[in-house]
């Protein structure tokens, strides 16, 4: 049924459709309450794809209008049309790594040896800078996570930025997570200062022990430090991801870094009933179309593109 939806989608976006086809088209539609679903969601989804082109990440593989259609629909329906789009997704990321020291693809970590002897677990789809000289040692956390054990016997303090604010420590060990517009701030040994900007005389500090974390938003201040599950907040160290009632949409965007398509919720999709599992970051994907079956949705993937919860 949905594969009839995709072919009446690219027959209709044709500009070449007959009155008899429109006639059979509309005896299809009425047939049953499924298929007028099924037309909407694939009309939907088309719709989302061609909003990703908008916004310029499809732009440099979109046909002319004289060549859109001369594709077979086979082809649109499998994907191959935009088989090579990654490239238009990927180029961006790597013309901004070449401003930083380290930075991780989808589903990779790496361990480095910094500049001071300490080391740092940089987790999937992150990226930092280091800045280390006399008296400093600056990390710069970009975007993504990152675990830092930090070597104790250097006099200067050991800072990382992220987002106007910053976690600093002279020894210990602790991990920073910089991701849709927040920030937080995780510690299994030692204790951490951190501070971030806020509104004018907001700014405050905040420390934060082992066993506990703290966060903020850019542009405002950390919240009071509290105890964490340490097992559940760091088990990405290991390669897991650990749910506990987390809503839906939440835990699938968390699932969404560790995969290199654009993830799209469509906007029927409004489940955000308590997700509870966990899974290896490996199987990403499969844990994506397998939390979406659960809640009753289907999870669209063109590889290397987009992946479409509707």
């Amino acid at each position: 049924m949905a594969l009839d939806a995709r072919d009446w989608i690219v027959r209709l976006s044709s500009g070449n459709v007959s009155r008899a086809e429109l006639e059979r088209f509309q005896a299809w539609r009425a047939q049953s309450p499924e298929h007028d679903r099924a037309f909407a969601r694939e009309q939907e989804f088309w719709q989302l794809l061609q909003g990703v082109s908008d916004r310029g990440e499809l732009a440099a593989m979109k046909p002319s209008p004289a060549a859109r259609w001369t594709l077979s629909r086979r082809a649109v329906l499998a994907g191959t049309a935009f088989a090579g789009v990654a490239t238009a997704i990927v180029a961006p990321r790597i013309l901004t790594w070449v401003t930083t020291d380290f930075a991780t693809r989808s589903g990779e970590q790496t361990t480095a040896r910094l500049p001071d002897g300490s080391t740092m677990l940089l987790n999937t789809n992150s990226r930092v800078a280091l800045d280390f000289g006399h008296g400093l040692r600056l990390v710069d956390l970009i975007e993504g996570e990152a675990e830092f054990t930090v070597r104790p016997d250097i006099p200067a303090p050991f800072r990382v930025a992220a987002l106007g604010g910053h976690g600093e420590t002279a020894a210990g060990r602790f991990a920073m997570r910089s991701v849709e517009g927040e920030v937080a701030v995780t510690v299994s040994e030692g204790a951490v200062s951190v501070a971030s900007g806020g509104p004018a005389g907001a700014r405050s500090a905040v420390v934060v022990a082992a066993g506990q974390q703290t966060r903020y938003a850019e542009g405002g201040v950390p919240l009071p430090a509290a105890a964490v599950d340490l097992d559940v907040e760091l088990a990405w160290r290991t390669g897991r991801l650990v749910f506990e009632g987390e809503p839906f949409r939440a835990a699938v965007r968390e699932l969404g870094r560790y995969v290199p398509e654009r993830l799209v919720i469509a906007t029927h999709a409004y489940d955000d009933s308590p997700v509870s599992a966990v899974v290896q970051t490996r199987d990403a994907h499969a844990a994506i179309e397998a939390l979406a079956h659960v809640h009753g949705l289907a999870a669209h993937r063109i590889p290397g593109v987009v992946i479409l919860i509707s």
